[in-house]
């Protein structure tokens, strides 16, 4: 769930509480950070591990907004890049939403407009300049699959969150609905039309694969009532192959949940932030659905895979970056 405090619009707000049409729900977090030298507390959202060998992440530090900050994964450095949200072409003062990996191993950024807009830019650490991708209407989530900007993007929408697709700087539904195991849904939400569509959360993608969460038990009882989360549905693990535009259940994973996909494709880990007994890691193999729990007993959210696939990144409890290795736990 990648929430920011008060005066801060949130999607992943969706993951906990689940109202009909407010996806775009003010999250207060206030004082759940470490001290890093500062009066305020600090939350901790969204790590990246780019190919230049750092982990970029986004270091909330007042209710105002977020600063882009990076680390080594030795921790032996860490330092802040931006200290505000670039201005971006849509509104005259953006905060930062979320970060995202671009396809070429750099890291993305969304900024958002007044909860109305978000603009995706690609940031370059070697020459520390951003180039423009797009501008659309306010997501939770982006995830790049070739240097044009072609990617997904999570979206809110009037039935619940979907997943479109990004193109040529426009984000567009799904041409067709997906059916999986005998289920037919639409997997970019809707407006109206309701019946038809499921909760699908978390994209994830490499090359043609997407990898996306989805709550099949949700078609039909959408826009949900106030007091509904996702822990009253079953979620599963999705890929949906571009290919051959065809989709597959992998495995049931509980609760709120965060997805990474390894390099090679080999692999996805499904971080779980509630419920509390099902919070940790999970690492699915993509060929068997066979899944792994490879870290127990901490919320764990959005996580990132270093390039090599070998090592990953995560937030523990909004609080701080946690590393391990894909095949299981490793201290810090």
């Amino acid at each position: 769930m990648r929430q920011m405090s008060a005066g801060r619009p949130g999607v992943r707000a969706l993951r906990t509480a689940v109202v009909p049409v407010v996806v775009l729900a003010v999250i207060m977090l206030g004082g759940c950070g470490r001290m890093v030298g500062l009066v305020l507390p600090v939350s901790l959202f969204d790590p990246v591990w780019a190919a230049d060998g750092w982990v970029y992440y986004l270091r909330e530090v007042s209710s105002d907004g977020a600063e882009l900050w990076r680390q080594r994964p030795d921790q032996s450095n860490e330092e802040r890049v931006l200290e505000h949200a670039p201005q971006g072409s849509v509104c005259k003062k953006g905060v930062f939403s979320f970060l995202f990996a671009s396809s070429d191993g750099g890291v993305g950024m969304a900024v958002e407009c007044g909860g109305r807009w978000t603009d995706l830019l690609s940031y370059s650490a070697s020459d520390k300049k951003l180039e423009y991708l797009a501008s659309t209407r306010f997501l939770g989530g982006a995830v790049l699959v070739d240097g044009d900007g072609r990617g997904y993007v999570e979206v809110p929408r009037k039935c619940g969150v979907g997943i479109q697709s990004l193109a040529d700087g426009k984000a567009s539904d799904f041409p067709t609905p997906v059916t999986v195991d005998g289920k037919t849904f639409n997997v970019s939400g809707g407006d109206s039309g309701c019946e038809s569509v499921v909760l699908v959360w978390s994209p994830a993608a490499v090359g043609d694969r997407l990898f996306f969460m989805t709550a099949p038990d949700s078609l039909g009882r959408l826009p949900l009532r106030a007091g509904v989360n996702l822990e009253d549905f079953t979620g599963y693990l999705t890929e949906w192959d571009g290919k051959s535009a065809s989709a597959r259940f992998l495995t049931e994973i509980p609760g709120s949940v965060d997805l990474a996909v390894s390099p090679g494709g080999r692999s996805v880990i499904a971080a779980v932030g509630s419920p509390e007994n099902e919070a940790g890691i999970w690492s699915v193999d993509v060929g068997t659905g066979e899944k792994t729990r490879i870290v127990d007993d901490e919320e764990a959210h959005h996580p990132s895979f270093s390039p090599d696939g070998k090592r990953f990144v995560y937030v523990e409890n909004y609080k701080h970056l946690k590393f391990a290795t894909a095949s299981g736990h490793a201290p810090g």
